[in-house]
């Protein structure tokens, strides 16, 4: 036994009232550690299917792919607005037309006796009965065109007519809008619009998706850090055990005064509660998981990192490089400028509907007349003995411009806001890069700062071990140093998990992650 303990242990025998306090205080501890140990191993009894709840960081992105509602709710979306395509594709269906009716004419008359010489009134009344069919189309340039076929007989018979008369017409017409409606920019602009609703849903979807993985992946290398966390606090609580242990038996065996465990103790108790505020950690970084997953798998059971998966990260680009990636590539500024084409095709047409009138109005009829029987009334359309035709025009005009020029006012206001939020985004998203740049490189300084401090620590350890062993050493100093190492060795890891997050941010602001995540949004993108 060394000088030093000889000396420790002869204060132990006489100073018997500070021994007493010293005893008191020790059971505190003890007891504080036991319901730190018994809490922490209550926690560690749940049962958790560690096959079942582990996964890496592509599964975790494949599962919220899958299950995330923001995501599902944008491929809904932009299933909605392919169907909105396709109702604009069919906008200028022909339309067939069938009618028929019976119509009862009364008309009243004034009619001369000429053997009286007297007149008076007489009231008629005729039933006829009426058919006809038609075929129109409005086409995208404004024009509408339709063929009629009408067919009449009246069901009254005079005395006079020795039969009826079956009366049939032909018309072709067409309407071409000169001013309002003029045009297929006109025409088609709603099947531009739907297209360019449906790019821009396509980007929306795009950027959620990117956004949700750079959730889940900063959630998931969270939780394999807090996992990695316990590890760290679980191996250094356990190593004050065995250095209590080893001390108590030094302690009966003579070696050590019963003082010394005092100091072993207190550490086991502090340990304790690292390992349980970790693992407390880890269950809440779990449960963030597995609501950036979409699914509630994480609410009965533990969801679990690979913890064996070491975080690689790339090389760090040059500035200019990745702001210019990130200005080409970047989702959101995709989507706005979708936004702004969007804006810009509805000022096109805006305040038209609103506009003067003026339409070229045309037609072609032909009409016949079959007595007694109808063939011949379908002869003579074939021979156009009756033709008609007429040409002519319409105007009209609305006596107020306010409709109009609010339009206009309202949809060229709705571009220049546009233009600002693409602007706005553009110099944000410049500043987050640059942002997450510095960030990227802080993290690798002080990765490579905390793994060399890690190294320097352990080389510490084992020389105040080696001391302790000796003698000429304290186990406080062991302590210390084997503390400093467990800090260095947690500061290492939450560097090289700050730079992996770095890096997730940038591939997401320079649309990289969409690429890196592009077999796994393959069905949605099929939707």
């Amino acid at each position: 036994m060394s000088k030093l303990a000889m000396s420790k242990f002869a204060m132990g025998k006489t100073g018997l009232r500070v021994w007493s306090c010293r005893q008191v205080l020790a059971c505190v501890l003890c007891g504080a550690a036991l319901i730190t140990v018994s809490y922490a191993s209550a926690q560690d009894a749940q049962p958790v299917n560690e096959s079942a709840n582990r996964l890496d960081d592509s599964r975790a992105v494949r599962t919220a792919m899958r299950n995330n509602p923001t995501l599902q709710t944008a491929v809904l979306d932009l299933r909605r607005i392919n169907e909105s395509v396709r109702f604009e594709e069919g906008r200028y269906p022909y339309v067939v037309q069938v009618d028929a009716g019976i119509t009862r004419r009364s008309d009243t008359r004034w009619s001369l006796d000429r053997n009286t010489g007297l007149g008076d009134y007489s009231t008629s009344v005729g039933d006829t009965v009426e058919v006809g069919a038609q075929i129109s189309r409005t086409f995208p340039t404004g024009t509408r065109g339709a063929v009629r076929v009408d067919g009449s007989d009246s069901l009254t018979r005079r005395p006079d007519k020795d039969g009826p008369d079956y009366r049939t017409s032909v018309r072709a017409s067409v309407t071409q809008p000169l001013m309002r409606g003029f045009g297929t920019e006109v025409g088609e602009q709603q099947l531009r619009v739907a297209r360019i609703n449906r790019s821009v849903s396509q980007l929306s979807r795009d950027r959620v998706a990117s956004e949700i993985a750079r959730d889940v992946l900063v959630a998931y290398w969270e939780l394999w850090y807090s996992e990695s966390a316990v590890e760290i606090e679980t191996a250094a609580r356990d190593l004050a055990k065995r250095q209590r242990d080893e001390a108590q038996q030094r302690i009966t065996s003579g070696a050590l005064a019963p003082v010394e465990i005092l100091s072993f103790e207190t550490r086991v108790a502090s340990l304790e509660e690292g390992v349980f505020s970790a693992q407390t950690d880890q269950r809440r970084r779990s449960l963030t998981l597995a609501q950036r997953m979409g699914t509630t798998e994480g609410q009965s059971a533990n969801l679990l990192a690979s913890i064996d998966q070491e975080p690689t990260v790339s090389a760090m680009p040059q500035r200019a490089t990745a702001i210019e990636q990130a200005l080409a590539n970047s989702p959101e500024i995709r989507e706005l400028t979708g936004q702004l084409r969007l804006a810009r095709e509805q000022l096109k047409t805006s305040g038209n509907a609103y506009r003067p009138r003026l339409d070229l109005e045309a037609y072609v009829e032909l009409r016949a007349l079959g007595h007694q029987e109808v063939p011949p009334a379908f002869g003579q359309i074939g021979t156009a003995r009756a033709p008609s035709a007429h040409v002519g025009v319409v105007y009209e005009w609305p006596l107020d411009d306010s409709r109009h020029s609010a339009e206009k006012t309202r949809d060229l206001l709705a571009v220049k806001v546009a233009e600002q939020r693409l602007v706005a985004a553009r110099q944000r998203i410049q500043t987050e890069v640059d942002t997450m740049l510095e960030q990227e490189r802080a993290a690798r300084v002080r990765l490579q700062m905390a793994e060399t401090t890690a190294g320097i620590a352990e080389k510490q350890v084992a020389a105040v071990t080696e001391r302790y062993e000796l003698g000429a050493a304290i186990a406080v100093e062991v302590q210390q140093a084997e503390d400093e190492l467990r800090k260095a060795k947690l500061r290492a890891v939450r560097a090289r998990i700050d730079l992996v997050e770095a890096e997730v941010q940038r591939a997401h602001a320079t649309g990289q992650l969409l690429d890196r995540i592009a077999d796994q949004l393959t069905f949605t993108r099929a939707q």
